[in-house]
């Protein structure tokens, strides 16, 4: 019997329906821990740009767009080098130390920015800067492995794609409150230092929060010398990335997750120059596609639960790729269909706020796949199997996307987009008839 099943609720709880999520304690102190953690993670990477700014202004010694870029590539390089080994870290341990572990170390590296003084040599403060960031970046990786791991333990029986559809939205939230929104607004109206005082508070908090969720048992193994830990961590990681390649709905979950993160990316890289180029509005406009996009993910968190009992986990996220490859096109092909003007825009709208259902409805059924799918000893490296994936895979759009958009045009990339995502997600849906 396929692990899948066990997902799908009974008749009769589908009537009586099992208590909500959020009246369920364990469940709850998870969410609040993802919550406070990324948010203040988000805010600090904000908060560190300020700080490179700052320090370049008493005296720059490099060039201010190579600074940026190296605050940037600190926080940012750790995804790709330590996530196969956050993965074996998630399933040796008790995932609840490791989310303790990485809120307590994470609030001492912001400690560490604190102390950075401003009668300090300039490159000497970028370097502690750039230090701290790359610590924290390492650090947290090991978070997101351990925390999605640790999901379906705290979840009760039949609500697992609900309670992803949640995670997802404060996924999505954390990134605009910390880096989008509170991070600019608190930075301009108290100061970088008293956001990073605060986020010291909200990573002691998350820690404590941790402390209360229950323990996971592991399987831990005996290591008696440094030489065998190092070839048994080795064979773990290995072992992890061949259950991941070799099970079907593994590589497919990992596949679609990649490719949503991508095609996220690719819309925000392109989003801009798709505002000021073909919509012809100001930059600043972009909050007529970002708000609606935001509106349709809180919509898909709503009913992904219904559509997944209707439809099933693994043909929901692929109409939903489909859906979202044909409105990328949509959206490609607006000026054509609708010519300028007001028509246009609200064509706009209504596309972004569909795109966001559609990412909605791919994200939480492919992350229950994975869930589901991946051996309880092994969740760990499955999932940073697909966090090593998806942050490998996000470097492409961040330097691609412009330079293609400057070369065939915004509307040309969207388009291209959007059919290989069609073809992929209805090769999918008939690769799912043939087999059944």
């Amino acid at each position: 019997m396929s692990r899948l099943e066990t997902l799908e609720p009974l008749p009769e709880e589908t009537v009586t329906r099992e208590r909500s999520l959020l009246r369920h304690r364990p469940f709850v102190l998870l969410w609040l821990v993802q919550t406070l953690s990324q948010t203040s993670q988000n805010a600090v990477n904000f908060a560190l740009l300020v700080l490179v700014q700052g320090i370049l202004e008493r005296g720059a010694p490099l060039p201010t767009n190579t600074a940026v870029g190296l605050a940037v590539l600190s926080f940012s390089l750790p995804a790709v080098l330590v996530s196969p080994l956050s993965g074996v870290v998630a399933d040796r341990f008790d995932r609840r130390s490791v989310l303790i572990t990485t809120n307590a170390l994470r609030g001492l590296a912001v400690i560490g920015l604190l102390f950075i003084e401003a009668r300090w040599a300039p490159l000497a403060a970028l370097l502690v800067v750039y230090a701290l960031a790359f610590a924290s970046g390492t650090v947290g990786q090991f978070f997101g492995p351990a925390l999605w791991s640790m999901l379906p333990s705290v979840v009760p029986s039949g609500r697992l794609v609900r309670a992803n559809a949640l995670f997802n939205l404060t996924f999505t939230a954390s990134q605009l409150a910390g880096f989008a929104i509170a991070g600019p607004l608190l930075v301009k109206l108290v100061g970088v230092r008293a956001v990073l005082g605060a986020t010291v508070v909200f990573f002691a908090v998350s820690t404590a929060l941790s402390i209360l969720l229950p323990r996971v048992a592991v399987n831990r193994r005996l290591v008696l010398n440094t030489g065998a830990l190092v070839v048994q961590v080795w064979n773990e990681m290995v072992e992890g990335v061949r259950l991941a390649a070799g099970h079907r709905v593994l590589r497919k979950a990992i596949g679609y997750l990649a490719v949503a993160t991508a095609t996220y990316l690719v819309v925000a890289a392109l989003g801009p120059g798709y505002v000021t180029l073909v919509l012809e509005l100001a930059k600043e406009d972009i909050a007529y596609l970002v708000l609606p996009a935001g509106l349709g993910v809180v919509f898909g968190t709503l009913i992904v639960d219904r559509v997944t009992r209707w439809l099933g986990i693994e043909r929901t996220a692929d109409i939903a790729l489909v859906g979202g490859g044909l409105l990328l096109v949509a959206l490609a092909e607006l000026p054509d269909a609708l010519g300028r003007g007001i028509a246009e825009l609200i064509g706009a709208v209504t596309v972004a706020a569909l795109l966001g259902l559609a990412d909605g409805l791919v994200r939480a059924p492919a992350q229950t796949l994975l869930q589901a799918e991946a051996p309880e000893q092994a969740r760990g490296r499955i999932f940073a199997v697909f966090f090593t994936v998806s942050n490998s895979v996000a470097f492409l759009p961040v330097f691609g996307a412009g330079a293609l958009a400057d070369a065939f045009g915004v509307t040309t990339v969207l388009l291209g987009l959007g059919v290989v995502l069609t073809l992929t997600g209805a090769w999918q849906l008939l690769a799912r008839r043939a087999r059944s």
